[in-house]
């Protein structure tokens, strides 16, 4: 698996995946989530633009790292997915753990909106 990490702005963390999501290349996906929890944002983006399988391992992952993420008060989305990946995700209700968005920019813009504290 390849991970790209990206800090756009204040709000938020944009972590691309490639390849494979399963329990072979779990250390890289952990590494990158923990990466990204030393400057604790107010969410992190799964941009799986280019993730072509994910398995049980993860989905395990997936789940396991949401509410580690839930329980210091950031929010994990999930960008861009394939169909295939997509579907996996509709089946096993993950829809219902996480918002899932057509494009970053979208799962961005909903960060900031959500997240600015308003007057």
């Amino acid at each position: 698996m390849i991970v790209n990490s990206t800090q756009p702005d204040q709000y938020s963390w944009v972590i691309g995946f490639s390849g494979k999501l399963n329990f072979q290349s779990r250390h890289a996906f952990q590494n990158a989530m923990a990466q990204a929890e030393q400057t604790p944002p107010c969410q992190i983006i799964l941009d799986l633009t280019d993730l072509s399988h994910i398995d049980s391992a993860g989905l395990g992952l997936l789940t396991l790292t949401h509410r580690k993420l839930s329980a210091k008060g950031t929010r994990m989305v999930i960008a861009k997915a394939q169909s295939t990946v997509r579907d996996l995700l509709l089946l096993t209700n993950m829809d219902k753990m996480f918002s899932l968005y057509d494009s970053v920019a979208a799962a961005s813009q909903t960060s900031k909106t959500a997240m600015i504290p308003h007057k």
